[in-house]
């Protein structure tokens, strides 16, 4: 038995994947178990299926393993759970590859993914281990609200890592789409759980889009920056630099987050050339790193990835263009921070505007802030503070402990929670129904996963 449950955010996967795997075992298929998670949902995981199954499981890292050297401690655990970036690890990989399985359980599984670029087949590490656990147990489920990333081939390799070779071609699949007859996964809706009443169990989801206009001194940055992106974009790609062209867009998607995240990325950037300049060098590309690639990576990962290429990496040849570069992003800054100085972001004063229309001074809701970049979120900290909010926050660079301390903070203390990517995943956050988007992602996966934090079941 193998199938993807594809479920909206907030539906209770692992209250599934405990039914599941309680069934099979009541029927005598399963005694070893393997459970593959994002790394901060071990813990999570560990618990609810303690308190609402009685099932015992040991989270295997690498402290377990060093510690359990000269044996196989996949082999000898009969039931366990794993980061997913832990087990795609080569040494671990080869252990792996040593244990069978009755049923392996994978969540968040839209994460392995592999990408065909014309007759190149681009496989991730955490694709190559779902080829690995295809291979080595009976029972295979993958649990995502994700699965389909708007790139049909990418959504048939995805479902070849559960039964391989089912689908041959990206047409084949969509027919099977189209006829419903499609027996690898199981898809419910929120709109789709009722009770035995008939009553929906969840609320519906009500979403409002505030438009607003850029102010004048708002409007030269977005243009100045623009024009820089352009022109320098165009050399990087005629010199076929395209990890310094990737970079350019990155620099671009953050002026549409704040004037704080641009601000501090354009004198990162600076600062860094400066250096470069003075030593005499010009940093050589190695590689291609594409959105698909940085989309897969663990959020700190991710961020450490995109200042690299942000802070290095340049179109020019010689160092009169670099010196030539550096002007132009004195000038940027200097726009930059004159306009952080004025107080003039509309987007900030919308934000505060919702904030008092929805009366949270007065009436005590609380609301849920996502962004993209962890320089917003520092500084829609600062300026949310300045007005008299209590609030709590999330990012990337947060361990496990961290983060279910901000959970429990926003609710029983904190009115405002602000929040990059990483609070996106493995918070429940029910007792909330406001949140904002104040920018958005690449990715709409990644919208939807954001909107299940608050629309889950028991709001």
């Amino acid at each position: 038995v193998r199938f993807l449950m594809a479920d909206d955010p907030g539906a209770g996967k692992t209250i599934m994947a405990g039914l599941v795997l309680k069934e099979l075992k009541q029927r005598g298929l399963v005694e070893r178990t393997l459970i593959v998670v994002p790394g901060h949902l071990s813990e999570q995981w560990l618990r609810e299926l303690k308190e609402k199954f009685g099932e015992r499981f040991r989270v295997i890292d690498r402290a377990v393993m060093d510690a359990s050297w000269g044996r196989n401690v996949w082999a000898d655990e009969p039931q366990a759970i794993t980061s997913m970036d832990f087990a795609k690890q080569d040494d671990v990989m080869m252990s792996l590859a040593e244990a069978k399985w009755d049923l392996v359980i994978v969540d968040e599984a839209h994460k392995m993914a592999a990408y065909q670029y014309g007759q190149k087949l681009s496989k991730t590490e955490r694709y190559k281990l779902g080829e690995l656990l295809s291979k080595n147990t009976d029972f295979l489920i993958f649990l995502t609200a994700t699965p389909h990333r708007g790139d049909p081939e990418n959504f048939r390799l995805f479902l070849d890592l559960l039964e391989p070779g089912f689908f041959a071609t990206t047409g084949m699949l969509e027919e099977s789409i189209n006829n419903k007859d499609n027996p690898l996964f199981l898809r419910r809706l929120k709109e789709d759980l009722k009770d035995f009443d008939g009553t929906p169990l969840f609320p519906p989801r009500q979403v409002q889009t505030i438009k607003y206009r850029l102010s004048d001194d708002e409007k030269k940055l977005y243009n100045a920056v623009t024009e820089y992106v352009e022109k320098y974009y165009r050399k990087a790609m005629d010199k076929a630099k395209r990890n310094a062209a990737f970079a350019l867009i990155i620099l671009q998607r953050r002026i549409a987050s704040s004037i704080g995240a641009i601000r501090r990325s354009l004198e990162n950037r600076k600062n860094r050339l400066q250096e470069l300049y003075k030593t005499g060098q010009l940093v050589q590309e190695q590689g291609y790193i594409d959105a698909e690639t940085l989309e897969d990576l663990p959020e700190a990962e991710r961020w450490r990835r995109e200042e690299e290429l942000l802070e290095k990496l340049t179109s020019a040849d010689t160092l009169e263009e670099l010196e030539e570069e550096i002007g132009k992003l004195e000038e940027l800054v200097k726009i930059a921070k004159e306009a952080e100085r004025k107080e003039i972001e509309t987007k900030l004063v919308q934000l505060r505007q919702v904030m008092e229309i929805e009366k949270l001074r007065k009436g005590g809701e609380k609301m849920l802030i996502f962004t993209e970049w962890k320089d917003t979120l520092d500084y829609l900290v600062q300026k949310i503070k300045g007005w008299g909010y209590s609030l709590c926050f999330i990012h990337g660079n947060m361990n496990l402990d961290k983060r279910i301390q901000a959970e429990s903070e926003f609710k029983h203390e904190a009115q405002i929670m602000v929040s990059t990517e990483a609070g996106g995943e493995g918070i429940n956050l029910q007792f909330c129904w406001l949140m904002v988007n104040y920018d958005i992602p690449w990715n709409p996966n990644r919208l939807e996963q954001r909107m299940g934090r608050v629309h889950r079941y028991g709001q």
